[in-house]
């Protein structure tokens, strides 16, 4: 079933709506990733007939293959993460959280910064790919399905699959002054005319208290701002990862093309995607990190 959107304010299917094709697809996606979630991007994607099954068919290799994680971790280390200092403990327990509050943020941080650095590159791939007519490439086998690349000890490291983040939230299921809040972070970050909430804000709205004192920190509205400038010449240095696996991708084979204005609207997404909220988002995910404290580790 294909959510509204209320969640994000792009169409999508939600994980936990996920059905059949959808969720083995969804399934996939996080193992290659490396992540316990499903980015917006493709959770978007799953709403437009017959978007998704092609677009994965044509990226899924790239992941395979170690080229994204490889592009992905140069283009990493050169991320500033500017001025941000850890705001303390105290700080955080005096709001209400807890270690165990701190460590489960901490998780869902890190795997977005592994998912938005991924999908900087591939995303970005994907639209340099379909801007150059790509999708008239001859069709290479499909492979979208197959288990034969685990050979590798990262390959069967992917294929175990990473821990599910908890279930996210949707803006209508969130009270009001968390809802404004997400907003307001958000506003910076969706394209000028597509406005849209990213899935880290709502992963970690469950803990407004984290949210509040962060907006203290890493996330004034002037450093998220900041973030989504950065986001911008942080995507110019993601170009050239990018044209560099576009090279190289090409169709699925035995995987039906969507219709000609489904991939030039996939195009557009994937392009303003990239250069905007996927790139900032890299870039204040980073900074948002920086704000934790040290957490001791959990004992049994």
């Amino acid at each position: 079933m294909s959510d509204s959107g209320a969640g994000t304010g792009m169409a999508e299917i939600a994980e936990r709506e996920a059905q059949g094709e959808i969720a083995a697809l969804y399934d996939d996606i996080r193992r290659r990733l490396g992540v316990g979630m499903v980015n917006l991007i493709y959770r978007h994607m799953a709403a437009r007939p017959g978007v998704l099954p092609w677009a994965w068919g044509v990226l899924r290799p790239q992941f395979v293959n170690g080229a994204v994680a490889s592009e992905a971790e140069a283009l990493g280390a050169g991320i500033d993460a500017g001025d941000i200092e850890a705001t303390p403990r105290e700080a955080w327990f005096a709001a209400g959280l807890n270690d165990h509050s701190l460590r489960t943020a901490r998780g869902i941080i890190d795997a977005y910064n592994r998912g938005n650095l991924a999908n900087l590159v591939a995303i970005g791939a994907l639209a340099a790919f379909l801007e150059d007519g790509g999708a008239a490439r001859p069709a290479r086998a499909p492979d979208v399905h197959t288990d034969t690349d685990t050979d590798t000890d990262a390959g069967a490291a992917a294929e175990a699959g990473p821990r599910r983040l908890p279930p996210i939230l949707g803006l209508g299921e969130l009270d009001e002054s968390t809802a404004a809040l997400i907003r307001l972070l958000s506003a910076p970050l969706a394209p000028k005319d597509a406005p849209m909430t990213p899935s880290l804000f709502l992963h970690l709205a469950p803990w407004p208290a984290f949210l509040a004192v962060a907006t203290a920190s890493a996330l004034a509205p002037g450093r998220v701002t900041a973030a989504a400038a950065d986001g911008k010449a942080l995507h110019g240095r993601a170009k050239g990862a990018a044209a560099r696996l576009a090279s190289s991708m090409a169709p699925a084979a035995g995987i039906a093309a969507p219709e000609k204005s489904e991939l030039e609207a996939l195009a557009t997404t994937a392009r303003r995607f990239a250069e905007g909220p996927i790139a900032g988002m890299a870039v204040l995910g980073r900074r948002l990190r920086a704000a934790l404290p040290e957490i001791p580790p959990h004992r049994p």
